[in-house]
C-alpha cells in the first residue's frame, strides 16, 4: 500500500498542475488570437457592484431585444433560462461600439453573414450573459471604476466559435492598467 501512495501522489498532482496550466494558456489563446472588439458598459443596479477585487460589467449587448434583430428564419424567437444563443456583431460605421445585429441558437448560420459572433447564455432574468461581466483588479482599484461605470468600455477577444475574454477595459477613454 506504501508504494501505492508513493507513485499516485505525485500522479494527482500533476494532473491538478496540468488543469491550471490548460485553464490559462486557454485564456492567453484567446486574448492573443481573439477578434478585438469594444463594448460599451452601462450602469446597472449598484447592489452589489464590488465585491472584494472584482466589479460586476454589463453591457449594452446584454440585453438584446431579439424583436429588433434578426433572428433565423424558422427558429423560434424564444429562448429559454440556460440555452446558449450566439449574438452576431457588427460595428457601425459611426461609432467605435460594436452592437448586435442578429441572433441564432445556430453559430454557422449566423457566421455565414457576419464575421463576428460572441457566444452567451440566457440568465433567469432573460439577459445574456457573455461570461466576460466580471472583472478582477487590485483591491481598491474598483471604487473608481464602480462610480464610473456609465464611462467605462471594454475591449473583449472573440474567438471564431464565440468564446470571449476581457483584454482590455478603458475608463474615461483612458486604458486601466493594473499591472
Amino acid at each position: 500500500m506504501n508504494n501505492y501512495r508513493k507513485i499516485m501522489m505525485p500522479i494527482i498532482v500533476l494532473i491538478q498542475v496540468a488543469v491550471l496550466v490548460f485553464m490559462a494558456v486557454n485564456q492567453e489563446y484567446i486574448l492573443a488570437a481573439g477578434k478585438k472588439v469594444m463594448l460599451k458598459c452601462e450602469p446597472i443596479d449598484p447592489r452589489s457592484l464590488f465585491s472584494g477585487d472584482y466589479v460586476i460589467l454589463n453591457y449594452e449587448i446584454t440585453r438584446t431585444d431579439l424583436d429588433t434583430i434578426t433572428v433565423k428564419p424558422g427558429e423560434k424567437q424564444s429562448f429559454r433560462v440556460n440555452e446558449t444563443i450566439y449574438i452576431a456583431l457588427e460595428k457601425p460605421e459611426s461609432s467605435k461600439y460594436w452592437r448586435a445585429a442578429a441572433a441564432s441558437r445556430d453559430i454557422n448560420w449566423l457566421r455565414s453573414m457576419y464575421k463576428t459572433v460572441i457566444r452567451g447564455r440566457i440568465d433567469r432574468y432573460y439577459n445574456i450573459k457573455f461570461g466576460v461581466e466580471d472583472y478582477f483588479v487590485p483591491q481598491h482599484e474598483g471604487i473608481n471604476i464602480e462610480r464610473n461605470l456609465d464611462n467605462v468600455h471594454v475591449e473583449v477577444s472573440v474567438m471564431p466559435d464565440g468564446k470571449s475574454a476581457i483584454s482590455r477595459l478603458f475608463l474615461d477613454g483612458r486604458e486601466m492598467r493594473f499591472y
